[in-house]
């Protein structure tokens, strides 16, 4: 086994989270207007444009164009999206890279929507809200302007972005394998009984918690859960149940920022519009928002969202909200919303700095605004609107200019704010584990100065300990704890400000973090093969790489257990199948990428070339590695076998036996069977080996793992006493054969 040290689910768990946010890259670049080409058949365009509600996707031609990227990519699926947007002339698009070909992706994302902002004369509401989203660290799209044309005829100023989904998720979370729920009118959050399956009822012809992962699992208990506790949890448990399954933190941002950007088509106000992601690794859910356009002063109901209640907003829906109403019953969370709000009126929300972006976003798109037929036909904007848009009010449903919202709301918000001081906010606690060691970081915030950070511990069943904390230069905290051996390691943090504020995380249990691997049954990857043509056919007849995995022991093994890889960095990549593997039996995994035939096909291919295999334990166990090897280039339709089985070294052989032992073949089994007996089998504390014919070279028993416990036996009477019970193997050689042969050992 190469061992392998992983940072990964452990890294950085916090009650308050820190998300990773991906760089623009080349595709979401925001200093330049990239160029997008889509070219189709003229009949496919017409049906795109006839049969406005119909999701088929038509096959396309795409071209990105910038100064850092030219790429064409064939064959992609082009379809329109959004919902009453579909009805406008200037269209909504959404390109799939993956329609046509599995797994493809293009610049890392599998799927581009490109928005044609038709409510919106700036063209640019949505990509400020998702600007300030990424300001303040919540989990949110990239976004970029972009100028699209559709069979060289010129579409629009669009903005272009990123899809939310499995590539999404694993940008920015911590464990990419969770439930992924897109959350559209009317989701509530309204509790409707303790049965998952009424969180499934379908309306408008689709989920209003529609699970976009996971599919064929279909759970939702998790989702009921939350639900359950954000509803019907008593004041007492309220916030620690409540913690415990949902990133309370990021929350209260996104509040901050709906509010003072008055979107109040997500949430709160129209109960539409934002994902939620139940992570695996921190058992939480956190809230994704989604589709930002109606913003920054677009109203339709006659409500002038720059001086709403910024305290009461759930009051403009005219109903009850519970994600907003009992999170701001909470003396503390409503405490640490007005510091959000605060903050962000400090930093990003006023002219001071938003009157610079917004001339800056000006000067770089006004000139593909110029030519723009579309973003004029239905509501007859022209250019000179466009450009006024963004200081005055065009009337109807734009009510504000960009710059006179911005000013007016963030006085009106200001104004309102009611200051209390908020207990210190445990920002993210950073757990750096590599086996025995575990480095914790402990980033806080407060709006006064916090005097006093402990860890408070214990090893498995040893009396609590308490460490008083440092800060670095960054003003982070740290703590290090060596095991001696494998364990619980129980730990919670206190942190207490100059007025005598303290915090708890968590705030009301302790964390576990299990020091060195446990140990576990030994699976093994036995045999694969990278580039498979005619070899061995998976169930739909199709030639696709695979991969054996092995039980040598005498347990049944739990194989959900584990997981594939293909990147030693990402152990978690594919979960195994929801199944058990007998003793001494196989099972072979389809790695084609193409997931969605069936719970033995992997997430990823192999590569013929060479590269990493990897089989790893559960979260619990850290993902240990369980077996891993790096190969280097294959051959065709030969496989790569550990020789002797389930223990040996891995060799290319055109003796590819998929789902069975590697040691038998025509042209060595008779010769192997025939020369060498072992008895008794199971035996006590001695063994015979008697071999008839031509001679052996070399005699070896190994155990399960594949470690040699007997080196150089001679034939005929073996004294075993000293072995424990279990399993274990016989290799018997000769110039060019080998002989395995299973023992079993009982005392």
């Amino acid at each position: 086994m190469r061992y392998i040290l992983l940072l990964l689910c452990f890294t950085s768990v916090s009650l308050y989270s820190q998300y990773t946010h991906p760089d623009d890259g080349l595709l979401f670049i925001d200093d330049e207007v990239p160029r997008i080409d889509i070219f189709m058949d003229s009949d496919s365009l017409d049906l795109l444009l006839e049969d406005v509600f119909s999701n088929h996707e038509f096959p396309a031609t795409f071209i990105f164009t910038s100064s850092g990227l030219v790429d064409t990519i064939e064959h992609v699926g082009v379809r329109l999206r959004g919902n009453t947007s579909r009805t406008a002339a200037k269209k909504s698009v959404k390109i799939s890279f993956n329609t046509f070909e599995a797994g493809r992706k293009f610049q890392g994302v599998e799927k581009l929507n490109l928005n044609g902002e038709h409510n919106d004369p700036s063209i640019v509401r949505s990509k400020l809200a998702w600007d300030i989203c990424k300001w303040n660290n919540i989990p949110a799209a990239r976004a970029n302007h972009v100028r699209l044309y559709v069979n060289s005829i010129y579409a629009g100023l669009y903005i272009n972005v990123e899809h939310i989904d499995e590539e999404f998720i694993q940008k920015r979370m911590q464990d990419d394998t969770g439930n992924l729920f897109k959350c559209l009118y009317p989701a509530d959050l309204h509790y409707k009984g303790s049965d998952p399956d009424l969180y499934k009822e379908e309306i408008f012809d689709r989920r209003a918690y529609q699970l976009k992962t996971n599919t064929e699992q279909d759970d939702y208990s998790k989702l009921a859960e939350f639900i359950d506790i954000l509803n019907n949890e008593t004041t007492e448990d309220f916030e620690c149940e409540l913690e415990r399954i949902f990133d309370v933190d990021n929350y209260l941002k996104m509040i901050a920022v709906d509010v003072l950007t008055a979107n109040w088509d997500g949430s709160i106000v129209n109960k539409n519009n934002f994902y939620l992601y139940f992570d695996p690794c921190t058992e939480r859910f956190t809230y994704i928002p989604y589709d930002l356009d109606n913003t920054f002063g677009i109203d339709w109901f006659s409500i002038d969202w720059a001086v709403t209640d910024v305290y009461n907003w759930s009051q403009y829906s005219g109903q009850y909200r519970p994600i907003f109403e009992k999170i701001m019953a909470v003396d503390e969370y409503r405490n640490r919303y007005t510091y959000y709000l605060e903050s962000i009126l400090d930093n990003h929300f006023n002219s001071d700095f938003l009157d610079v972006y917004l001339d800056d976003k000006l000067e770089l798109i006004k000139d593909f605004r110029l030519n723009d037929q579309f973003a004029e036909a239905d509501y007859e904007w022209t250019y000179q609107d466009f450009i006024d848009s963004y200081d005055t009010e065009l009337g109807d449903h734009v009510k504000y200019g960009m710059k006179d919202y911005i000013s007016v709301r963030a006085n009106s918000a200001r104004n309102q704010l009611v200051q209390n001081d908020i207990t210190p906010i445990i920002k993210s606690t950073e757990e750096r584990w590599q086996i025995f060691d575990l480095e914790l970081l402990i980033d806080i915030i407060d709006d006064e100065v916090v005097t006093d950070v402990m860890v408070h511990y214990k090893f498995e069943d040893n009396e609590w300990e308490s460490a008083s904390l440092s800060s670095d230069a960054e003003g982070k905290w740290s703590f290090n704890y060596t095991a001696e051996e494998v364990g619980k390691l129980m730990y919670y943090v206190t942190a207490e400000d100059n007025v005598g504020h303290i915090q708890r995380y968590p705030s009301c249990a302790e964390k576990e973090v299990q020091m060195g691997y446990l140990e576990v049954p030994n699976v093994v990857i036995n045999e694969f093969m990278a580039s498979n043509t005619n070899a061995h056919a998976d169930e739909y007849g199709e030639f696709n790489d695979w991969i054996e995995i092995y039980n040598p022991t005498n347990q049944v093994i739990p194989i959900y257990k584990y997981y594939l890889s293909d990147d030693p960095d990402t152990p978690n990549k594919w979960k195994m199948p929801n199944t058990i593997l007998s003793p001494n039996k196989y099972m072979i995994i389809w790695a084609d990428g193409n997931p969605s035939q069936g719970d033995r096909h992997a997430n990823f291919k192999l590569k013929k070339g060479g590269e990493f295999i990897g089989l790893f334990h559960e979260k619990d166990n850290h993902f240990a590695p369980i077996d891993t090897i790096t190969f280097g280039p294959q051959v065709t339709d030969e496989s790569s076998a550990r020789l002797p089985n389930g223990f040996g070294d891995f060799e290319i052989t055109t003796n590819v036996t998929a789902n069975g032992d590697n040691d038998i073949s025509t042209a060595t089994q008779e010769f192997e069977i025939s020369n060498v007996v072992v008895y008794p089998n199971p035996a006590n504390d001695f063994l015979n080996i008697d071999v008839e014919g031509a001679p052996i070279q070399l005699l070896q028993i190994f155990d399960a793992r594949g470690k040699i416990i007997l080196d150089n036996i001679e034939v005929g009477k073996v004294d075993v006493s000293s072995l424990p019970s279990g399993i274990y193997f016989l290799r018997a050689k000769n110039i060019d054969r080998n002989f395995v042969h299973k023992i079993v050992l009982v005392k």
